[in-house]
């Protein structure tokens, strides 16, 4: 392939949740020396760069996420991403092709591409692997924009398309380096997009590949092993066609060489195989957290709704013992307004007798008065009467 070709820079991201996140912690900082990935070199483990790292970055995340919750009403998911991690590498022929001061330079600037996309403030680590087949950095960053976690806009394919145009041009041509197909250019030619490969399905698609040559390579080793049946024949007037003895020994030589290659596939085939087997268990326990993880996530959205019904309950019950209250306050000021109906009869009844008494007296005092005068009048007169008779 000339080298003009697969001289592209590649910049990937992935959301990453709570649950995974010490993961790539371990993973990215070499925190472990029991790796799932099988071209991890540990002898080669300490030329990695750690450009920053958080010391305690569950619990640095879990601040970050609790002062955004903090200042929103929305409650945040559990199962929502709070980091996002960059790969950043090129291809393996441009990378080839770069010194290791070029190399030092490319990852730094793309340290400071993805610093000037997110910020300084919302970087968690950064380390650059150089014990692995081809030189990557990993970047992890907090999704913080305008004071949300909004791991989901940067996601967005404009965003993406963006991305990738503007660290081609930023990053990559600075050493030579091209920006990958565009999707919207394969989906015009009528091709399928290629989609990231998993290391697993990298390997196991790399051993099928193995399996297959070495299937070809013994049917070739067991055809040239006949070689070594073949005598010389020195008759000239055999029908069968002969061979020179140098002729033999060139073509026996070949056939013990390509035995012995074929010896050397065989130990590759079982380290492939072996390894075949890690990533099947790999992939078994992947499998497992996956169910584990759903299972998680389908017993979280129970406890969330049983934590919504136990609200609602609590919040009818608040208001149950609220109408009970009124309902007792009622029952109370309609037995006082009973006991002040009695009295207000009793304040009747006295009233009345009252209003008859009154009523009753001013009567008496209006016969009273000419009674009163009859008498003055009659007094009078037996005072004149006296008088005469003197």
């Amino acid at each position: 392939m000339p080298e003009a070709e697969n001289q592209y820079c590649i910049i990937r991201m992935r959301k990453v949740k709570m649950t995974a996140l010490k993961a790539s912690q371990i993973h990215n900082e070499r925190l472990t020396d029991r790796h799932s990935n099988p071209d991890i070199d540990i002898d080669r483990s300490d030329q990695n760069v750690v450009f920053f790292k958080t010391g305690n970055l569950l619990e640095n995340v879990r601040e970050r996420v609790a002062d955004i919750q903090a200042g929103q009403k929305r409650k945040i998911r559990r199962d929502a991403p709070v980091a996002i991690e960059y790969m950043i590498t090129a291809s393996p022929e441009a990378m080839a092709r770069l010194s290791k001061q070029e190399q030092e330079q490319y990852f730094a600037e793309s340290l400071n591409f993805v610093e000037a996309r997110h910020g300084t403030r919302n970087r968690l680590s950064a380390v650059l692997h150089l014990d692995e087949t081809t030189p990557h950095l990993h970047v992890l960053v907090f999704p913080e924009r305008e004071g949300k976690l909004d791991a989901k806009s940067f996601f967005k394919l404009p965003a993406l398309t963006a991305m990738q145009d503007e660290f081609a041009v930023k990053v990559g041509r600075q050493f030579g380096l091209e920006r990958g197909v565009r999707l919207t250019e394969l989906l015009e030619k009528g091709e399928k997009p290629h989609r990231h490969q998993s290391v697993a399905v990298y390997k196991a698609k790399k051993l099928k590949e193995t399996e297959q040559a070495l299937s070809r390579l013994e049917q070739t080793t067991e055809d040239l092993a006949a070689i070594e049946a073949i005598q010389p024949q020195k008759n000239l007037f055999s029908s069968r066609v002969s061979v020179t003895q140098d002729e033999f020994e060139t073509l026996s030589s070949q056939a013990k060489a390509y035995a012995a290659t074929k010896e050397i596939l065989q130990k590759r085939s079982k380290t492939l195989l072996e390894r075949e087997r890690s990533v099947e268990s790999r992939e078994t326990l992947t499998d497992k957290n996956e169910c584990l993880t759903r299972q998680n996530k389908a017993l979280a959205e129970e406890n969330s709704r049983l934590r919504g019904a136990l609200s609602t309950e609590r919040s009818k019950n608040s208001i149950l013992l609220t109408r009970i209250a009124e309902l007792a306050r009622l029952e109370q000021a309609e037995k006082e307004l009973r006991e002040l109906k009695a009295k207000l009869k009793d304040f009747e009844f006295y009233k009345n007798v009252h209003d008859f008494l009154k009523s009753s007296l001013q009567d008496f005092n209006k016969f009273l008065v000419p009674m009163n005068q009859w008498l003055q009048k009659k007094r009078a007169n037996e005072r004149k009467q006296n008088n005469l008779e003197r």
